[in-house]
């Protein structure tokens, strides 16, 4: 591979759109907020129209002016705070998120609120009121010490894993914008880590509720997710930007529970392609629905009751013993 370490990354501003292919480093916001000068498509998107239906991306899509807010879960808010962590360790971390110490008092109550604005709260009310009042004026996230302390000791352990470190020790959270002719649509990948020598990795933090961890979870974690799809369209991405194919593409696995193991997963080549095939085909569906306007859901596929195999032969069977089967 010729060298292209010094590959050009550009910053985005605020009032700025992308207007030519390239590497960008825009929040992650700003990455699934429509920063192109045309309408872009994101990983996220694309799976979601294979695995699920065009209703479900449109129901919270940014173009969509009737959509629903999308649920700031527990599981994203974790998984910025090990990203930022990732990039740049505690400092990094405590730039984003605050921490909630465990002693923390209890959000104020309406009426004690009101005592408040009477001039009468007492001083408990008084040392709630202005605990909460500075932690939502703090622009950063929330983290708890718990959960502060279980990123740090999977961060640990991340950093003591040679094959990990290596996997993770690109470019964070770049995103590569390039331009689809057949479907007039902008497309915007984000892997974790964009190592211009050639390695393109994300990180994915798992939770096994209580089964042990191992290289099946996490493939079944790829699959059901369509992280080969993510993948895909990241090495099309790099493939579009560099003229050059990555000489690797895979992902970090990471249980939440001691002694956080660590799994990598490579996407081999044929992975790759079942992947980049899902996402033409996705590609080709957003602008089909765009077009028309009609983001049909699971309620367009009519059809009979599929009785499960095991369940039908042994009631069959049941029946022809009664001498009654059809």
């Amino acid at each position: 591979m010729r060298d292209i370490s010094n590959f050009l990354v550009r910053d985005l501003k605020d009032d700025e759109k992308i207007t030519e292919p390239g590497f960008y480093r825009i929040p992650m916001e700003r990455h699934h907020g429509q920063p192109c000068d045309g309408v872009s498509v994101t990983s996220s998107v694309l799976r979601k129209m294979e695995i699920q239906t065009p209703a479900d991306v449109w129901a919270f899509h940014g173009l969509n002016p009737d959509r629903y807010e999308r649920e700031q879960t527990d599981a994203l808010r974790m998984g910025r705070a090990m990203a930022a962590f990732i990039e740049g360790g505690p400092e990094e971390l405590e730039r984003h998120f605050r921490v909630l110490p465990k002693d923390k008092p209890k959000r104020p109550t309406e009426v004690q609120l009101t005592a408040f604005k009477e001039g009468r709260a007492s001083d408990a009310a008084l040392k709630s009121i202005y605990f909460w009042q500075k932690v939502e004026e703090d622009p950063r996230d929330i983290v708890t010490e718990a959960e502060w302390e279980l990123i740090c000791n999977m961060g640990k352990v991340l950093a003591q894993d040679p094959a990990a470190s290596a996997a993770l020790g690109g470019e964070p959270e770049i995103t590569m914008a390039w331009y689809d002719h057949e479907t007039d649509l902008w497309c915007l990948a984000r892997p974790d880590q964009t190592s211009f020598d050639g390695m393109l990795s994300d990180y994915k933090k798992v939770n096994t509720q209580g089964r042990p961890f191992s290289y099946r979870v996490c493939d079944n974690r790829i699959t059901d997710h369509g992280y080969h799809q993510q993948m895909a369209f990241a090495r099309e991405g790099f493939v579009s930007l560099i003229g050059e194919e990555p000489q690797q593409v895979g992902l970090v696995f990471q249980v939440d529970k001691a002694p956080y193991h660590v799994i990598l997963r490579e996407v081999d080549e044929e992975a790759l392609a079942i992947g980049e095939f899902q996402n033409r085909r996705a590609r080709r569906l957003f602008r089909e629905c765009l077009d028309s306007n009609n983001w049909w859901g699971p309620g367009e596929d009519i059809g009979a009751y599929q009785m499960p195999s095991w369940f039908r032969e042994r009631l069959i069977e049941e029946m022809q013993t009664a001498g009654v089967a059809p």
